[in-house]
């Protein structure tokens, strides 16, 4: 049989796995998992060359952007049900966690896979969110861990919903044995990554016996999920991402921007980021990471309009955009209790109809904001412009299904 030329986007699946299960991630513009394996080269008096090299735990990570159209990827990777996520209600971006990250290859000629790749127990460790004038939306998250494998096969997820006798579940397909000697990838119940052991299961464990007999250690509320990642032989089973349900993209037109519940005229462009600043915790005589250690969110951004005339230093400056001042000074720029709310509409809305009076797909709220930098702008041939550099003062930034209300 000839070797494929090569692999094109349309052959590559991204899904990602958390508590609440399998999601098929649509809209994504980029897909990308590097991994650094850590070496340390050992040198001894009177050799001439390297005696050899001594390596460390891997690192992965990985990175994947789409287009922002709604709030079904902030979703999976925060562990939530989408349907079950009341609309015009927040969660805050810390509640993003840990995901398994599943990409699947489709095979060159057949509805089948020609390989899959899992990354196990990834953290998000930062996201992006770009919003402009004249271009599409985008969100970014990037997410790192230790453990990533290739598979010839198939990565199955097989979610079961609710509490049964002995806490046993029968998987869909018959795993394929790791080379750990572990019979599954993963095994998340209740929000948290259990343990394979092959003994009877304790409380943080799971043992899997007759093939597809899965057995944990743990009761289970009736409302909780069990998730089992595994490699398996499972034929014809490649679709097309497809999700109907959202739009295709959006752009700046259908993008309004508030500060202080107040509509901001000429703005350009506006980016939100996050970080999660954590450090790996390892342990000696263990080839993996326990776990990460998270401090507060830092979310932060940039905030750009068309210079005009005052109000937004005014805003900036005393809270308020038609204050007594005739004067604004830098050393000003920290009032207190001014918000950031950018809202993402449905584009279908017809064109003789205002933006205001469509769907709001998702909302991006900073409850209070601090100023970090001013920066003005003219060049020939251009506008000015001005642009601010901004932090949420508590860290805080609620993402909304819906419109905040």
């Amino acid at each position: 049989m000839a070797r494929r030329v090569a692999i094109n986007f349309k052959e590559v699946k991204p899904i990602i796995v958390g508590p609440a299960g399998a999601f098929v991630a649509s809209r994504i513009q980029r897909f990308e998992m590097p991994v650094t394996l850590p070496n340390t080269d050992v040198d001894e008096l009177g050799h001439r060359v390297h005696v050899g090299q001594i390596t460390d735990i891997p690192e992965v990570t990985v990175t994947f952007q789409a287009m922002d159209v709604s709030t079904k990827l902030f979703a999976a990777l925060a562990g939530k049900v989408w349907a079950n996520w009341t609309v015009n209600t927040a969660f805050d971006v810390s509640t993003l966690g840990e995901v398994d990250v599943i990409g699947e290859i489709k095979d060159s000629t057949t509805e089948d896979l020609a390989k899959a790749v899992v990354v196990r127990k990834a953290k998000v460790s930062n996201f992006t969110y770009s919003y402009s004038v004249d271009g599409e939306a985008t969100e970014e998250y990037t997410v790192v861990g230790t453990d990533k494998r290739w598979f010839k096969y198939d990565v199955q997820v097989d979610t079961f919903t609710g509490a049964t006798p002995l806490f046993a579940y029968t998987l869909t397909q018959t795993p394929i044995a790791l080379k750990n000697t572990n019979k599954l990838v993963s095994v998340i119940a209740n929000g948290v990554y259990l343990d394979e052991v092959t003994a009877a299961p304790a409380t943080g464990e799971y043992r899997v016996t007759a093939g597809t007999t899965l057995t944990l250690g743990d009761a289970i509320a009736a409302s909780a999920n069990v998730v089992a990642v595994y490699h398996c032989n499972k034929a014809l089973n490649w679709s097309d991402v497809s999700d109907q349900s959202i739009p295709v993209a959006i752009r700046g037109k259908n993008i309004p921007v508030y500060l202080k519940a107040g509509l901001v005229d000429r703005v350009q462009s506006v980016t939100l980021r996050g970080t999660f600043p954590q450090t790996a915790v390892k342990e000696m005589g263990n080839v993996e990471i326990v776990g990460y250690i998270t401090s507060p969110t830092q979310v932060e951004g940039d905030l750009t309009i068309l210079d005009t005339d005052l109000e937004m230093l005014a805003l900036f400056t005393t809270a308020s955009t038609n204050p007594a001042d005739v004067e604004f000074r830098a050393c000003e720029m920290t009032p207190s209790g001014i918000s950031l709310e950018v809202r993402l509409y449905d584009p279908s809305l017809s064109c003789n109809l205002p933006v205001a009076s469509g769907t709001v797909m998702k909302t991006l709220y900073v409850p209070s904001m601090t100023i970090t930098s001013e920066g003005h702008s003219t060049s020939v041939g251009g506008n000015a412009t001005q642009t601010f550099g901004w932090k949420s003062s508590t860290g805080e930034l609620h993402v909304f299904k819906g419109r905040r209300v």
